[in-house]
């Protein structure tokens, strides 16, 4: 799994174990605890430090994600699914290419979501010409739980269906390319 903030690209390999049961999607981080994780340190938003946990778990219905991020004075303000500017909104974003070709062109098994602390959703797939088709509403089910001003986690189960792939025990990989977004609260921007 690549994970990317800013202009800063840090790749990461997370391994991802088999749940032993589906996971609720309810801000209890102790479920998580056999998870893999990478832990990354994002560019300081004005004075604060940005600290994305990243895990992530699967079973033969959906491949799941928890984000714990540390930031900033949190700030949202995109209540609308596919709201324009929501990724200017404190939350996080995740591109999963079913089909790992490591390029920098969207190709059609690319898709993405933008969730934000209101747990608002903006989400694209791509189309076979390379653009994306904003009008795609994806069926991924997701949850933010808010840890206080500077602190909140959200996780996402996305099917395998949607993923566009059987899950094989020790066969399956797949590339994400994952970011956290916000705006400094001192600027704004």
């Amino acid at each position: 799994m690549g994970i990317s903030s800013g202009e800063r690209k840090v790749d990461r390999l997370i391994r991802s174990y088999k749940a032993e049961r589906p996971l609720p999607l309810d801000g209890v981080l102790s479920e998580w605890q056999s998870a893999d994780r990478a832990v990354l340190e994002g560019p300081a938003m004005g004075s604060y430090p940005r600290r994305p946990t990243v895990r992530t778990l699967w079973d033969n219905r959906n491949l799941y994600f928890c984000f714990d991020v540390s930031s900033s004075k949190l700030q949202a303000v995109v209540n609308t699914r596919d709201g324009y500017n929501l990724w200017l909104d404190d939350g996080v974003e995740f591109l999963i290419d079913s089909h790992p070709h490591r390029t920098k062109e969207f190709l059609s098994d690319n898709f993405a979501y933008h969730i934000n602390t209101l747990n608002t959703v903006f989400d694209d797939r791509e189309t076979p010409s390379g653009s994306p088709d904003p009008g795609w509403d994806g069926i991924a089910q997701h949850a933010v739980e808010l840890l206080g001003d500077f602190r909140y986690l959200v996780e996402v189960a996305v099917t395998w269906t949607e993923i566009g792939l059987e899950p094989q025990e020790d066969h399956t990989a797949i590339g994400v390319d994952s970011c956290v977004n916000g705006r400094d609260p001192q600027t704004g921007e």
